[in-house]
């Protein structure tokens, strides 16, 4: 787009054009498409400042910013006499900004709904605690945990798991330390154990299953599991967008 175009969009919009100039303007939308789809575009971006800087605040914030920019990036020698001009470029340089945005957003929308989901999107974990007892490997393992320090937590609570092989809490963060290693053979055997079982983290193993066949390219496995996770269980409204990214 020609910057000619930019100063008559803006024009026409501010009714700074003669009426001459504005019944040349009409008929140049009808007759030049590419003008028109231009203008269109320029149309649009402009009602997006509007809505986008309601508040006079953030309104002359932003200007604050604008102008700065412009100063720093645009140093041309204006005359008193140019300052109607600076105004208009003023308004190009919001033009330029939200048509900056509106990439940006659509960007940002396609990358959240086409994106392949993967293991890092959801492996943020609860923390370990100490529930029981006071065994100082125990103690280390929760701290190796919570620092992710996966590798030497996996070697601690596979110590203590050797005491203590009926504790299903353990029994599950060992698995997602194994996940987090790709151990994938040990986490998937140890989370088996814990969805055929009746304890509580049954359901919260069916949901580490799922992420470890999800780190695996599994998917279909994935699949399998997240929809055995029942609508009462912590993870299930994680499971079910998780489900939608995946099917």
């Amino acid at each position: 787009m020609e910057d000619q175009d930019y100063i008559l969009f803006d024009s026409y919009i501010n009714n700074e054009l003669s009426e001459t100039e504005i019944l040349a303007f009409k008929n140049r939308l009808k007759t030049d498409k590419v003008f028109a789809e231009n203008f269109n575009l320029y149309k649009e971006a402009n009602l997006f400042l509007k809505n986008k800087f309601e508040n006079e605040a953030e309104t002359s914030a932003f200007k604050n910013n604008l102008e700065s920019i412009s100063n720093t990036h645009f140093k041309t020698t204006k005359t008193k006499t140019e300052t109607p001009k600076q105004s208009k470029f003023f308004r190009l340089g919001q033009f330029a900004i939200a048509a900056s945005v509106a990439v940006f957003l659509g960007l940002f929308i396609y990358n959240q709904v086409f994106s392949k989901p993967g293991y890092t999107d959801y492996n943020t974990h609860e923390p370990m605690t100490v529930v029981r007892g006071n065994v100082k490997t125990l103690i280390e393992a929760t701290k190796a945990f919570n620092n992710k320090d996966y590798k030497k937590a996996n070697t601690l609570l596979k110590q203590v798991l050797e005491k203590d092989p009926e504790n299903s809490e353990l029994q599950l963060y060992y698995s997602i330390t194994n996940i987090e290693l790709d151990n994938f053979t040990i986490a998937d055997t140890q989370l088996k154990a814990l969805i055929n079982g009746q304890s509580a983290y049954k359901n919260r193993a069916l949901w580490y299953a799922a992420l470890s066949k999800l780190k695996q390219n599994s998917n279909d496995a994935s699949i399998m599991l997240l929809k055995q996770i029942p609508a009462g269980a912590d993870d299930y409204k994680e499971a079910q967008r998780l489900l939608d990214k995946l099917e």
